[in-house]
């Protein structure tokens, strides 16, 4: 990916960097952290799209419907599985449904450490498997929720019920709380001491290998085609390069866009950064119904 930065693409960035990450690295409870995400998560956004709550699955979501929606993409949301909310997704979720014309489904699923695994992949597969009872439907997540797209793409295609397409920002294919982080990382907004303690509470004891934990181990049945986008960089860089290989291998095809001088999953910066809104566009252009 070759676009140009801009004044408030950098700005973004050195808010994540001096800003949010000095934040998250701070040893508060999940619940601080949390309220103080809701504080600076968008209002109801107005437009084209009508913004509600409803159900998927029996879990609270909020569908974002452009005019004459034709179909759904579920987007898993990311925090590390112990943070996150739909409503910090409203401007992208805005962005993306009218773009592709597809409604967009953000499902509340259980976070840890309160449910641990394997509470947000069976919330996952649940509301996946809702959505495709009502025909085609279409797959998205970023951070940790790329880690549970990755889970729900290869069990739905293991029952046949696979999604049209899928996208996934900065997904973490990878859960190995023994490894070090890449020394050449230039990581701009996870501090190692939250990505240690959220996988520890989200794991729980469990082994961490397991393909629904870990999906670049997980098998992948005529994938459909996946659009990735990362930041060059960023501690899950390596990751992404193995998932796009290992889907590769699966007989998929697999776009994979890397941005520059950005923090990790810098798409949920859409409206305010530029290059979040370009990514974004690209997602709905790879998502768009033929």
């Amino acid at each position: 990916m070759s676009d140009e930065m801009t004044f408030r693409d950098r700005l973004v960035a050195a808010g994540t960097r001096y800003g949010l990450r000095p934040f998250l690295a701070l040893p508060l409870p999940w619940s601080v952290h949390r309220r103080g995400m809701a504080l600076v998560a968008p209002r109801p956004q107005r437009g084209p799209c009508r913004e509600q709550w409803g159900r998927l699955a029996d879990r609270r979501t909020l569908f974002v419907t452009p005019p004459e929606a034709r179909g759904t993409v579920l987007w898993l949301h990311g925090g590390g599985f112990v943070l996150g909310h739909p409503i910090s997704y409203r401007r992208l979720a805005h962005r993306l449904a009218i773009r592709s014309g597809l409604r967009v489904a953000l499902p509340r699923y259980r976070l840890a450490p309160e449910h641990p695994f394997p509470a947000a992949p069976d919330d996952a597969l649940a509301t996946a498997e809702a959505l495709a009872q009502d025909g085609p439907w279409w797959l998205a997540g970023d951070s940790a929720g790329g880690n549970l797209a990755l889970v729900v793409l290869s069990e739905m295609l293991t029952r046949g019920r696979g999604p049209e397409r899928v996208v996934l920002a900065s997904p973490a294919p990878e859960i190995d709380p023994s490894r070090d982080l890449p020394p050449d990382m230039d990581e701009m907004m996870l501090p190692e001491q939250l990505l240690r303690r959220a996988v520890a509470d989200y794991l729980n004891g469990a082994d961490p290998s397991d393909p629904r934990i870990s999906p670049l181990r997980a098998p992948y049945r005529d994938p459909p085609p996946v659009l990735i986008q990362c930041a060059r960089r960023e501690f899950l860089e390596g990751d992404i390069d193995a998932l796009a290989l290992h889907l590769r291998a699966a007989g998929g095809e697999v776009q994979l866009e890397k941005a520059t001088g950005l923090p990790h999953d810098y798409q949920i910066f859409a409206g305010l950064c530029p290059a979040a809104d370009r990514a974004i566009d690209r997602m709905a252009d790879f998502l768009r119904p033929a």
